[in-house]
């Protein structure tokens, strides 16, 4: 899966948490997951749901399993889930 552009929309924010919806652009269309993560050590929320939104898509059988993974545009210079 080639993530060409991440885009975090519906962000919202309280004291204790951080919630969106994280859209990944990919040649074989979009994938869009609703996520939240504690507000609590989270430097940059919207970092902080990304990084959730791959761990999240890491899960799933397909790419847990190895039969896929990840790759990245180089354009996309901020979506370092380390970062989070």
């Amino acid at each position: 899966m080639h993530i060409k552009q991440i885009e975090v929309s519906d962000l919202k924010t309280n004291a204790d948490q951080a919630r969106g919806l994280i859209s990944f652009e990919c040649e074989e269309g979009t994938v869009e997951m609703h996520c939240s993560v504690p507000k609590q050590g989270a430097k940059n929320p919207r970092l902080a749901l990304i990084s959730e939104a791959l761990r999240q898509l890491a899960c799933a059988p397909e790419f847990r399993t190895g039969r896929r993974h990840f790759s990245f545009s180089t354009s996309i210079a901020d979506a370092d889930p380390a970062l989070a």
